[in-house]
């Protein structure tokens, strides 16, 4: 299952507000490639059968059948990655990259 941090949630949601079409749903995409992984966010309202809804926290995600497996256990936050510099991060143990974030102090 994929988690959703509050920043991230409340982003999305504002995000979301700002939307003309309220039938768009958030589609999370996670592509491995050359032993990458790369990721994809963004409004979509185009679902196959290949797709699957996941309500998470009142907003329904569509991940699709080859990304739900490489998405297992991940979290998107949303982080100042430098001064006034905000951004989604994908935080994914999953990924042969990724590293646990550590807590600035």
């Amino acid at each position: 299952m994929i988690k959703i941090t509050d920043k991230a949630l409340s982003k999305i949601i504002e995000q979301k507000k700002l939307m003309k079409n309220d039938s768009m749903k958030l589609r999370v995409a996670v592509m491995r490639k050359d032993d990458k992984y790369h990721y994809a966010m963004g409004f979509d309202d185009n679902i196959t059968q290949e797709d699957e809804i996941v309500p998470i926290d009142g907003i329904d995600i569509i991940v699709s059948s080859v990304s739900k497996p490489l998405a297992s256990g991940m979290t998107i936050d949303y982080v100042e990655i430098e001064k006034d510099n905000f951004n989604f991060i994908f935080l994914n143990p999953n990924d042969p990259s990724y590293v646990e974030p550590k807590e600035k102090k």
